[in-house]
């Protein structure tokens, strides 16, 4: 079973200097017992064709089991640890 993800942007923002943020919940299925590699599909809001890396993470458990980040995200991925049980679920509140 792969882990699979889909995100939903829940508000826009922009900074001091009129940098526009967005806070987007990723939630991820499937996750397996080890270490998981997640696709997130965050693009940049003004060029579709390249990827954003997030600024932050915060993971909300919808499962009962032990998950923790593996390393920080990149342009294309997420990646947690699930310490046990296949079939995890978490979402994940990022700042991109």
């Amino acid at each position: 079973m792969s882990a699979s993800a889909s995100f939903t942007t829940l508000y826009t923002f922009r900074l001091d200097r009129r940098q526009l943020v967005r806070r987007i919940r990723v939630d991820i299925t499937g996750l397996a017992s080890g270490a998981n590699t997640i696709p997130h599909g965050i693009m940049a809001p003004n060029n579709q064709a390249v990827g954003q890396t997030p600024k932050e993470e915060i993971v909300l458990l919808t499962s009962n089991v032990a998950v923790h980040r593996t390393q920080a995200a990149d342009s294309t991925n997420l990646y947690y640890t699930v310490d046990s049980g296949t079939g995890t679920t978490i979402s994940v509140y990022v700042t991109a």
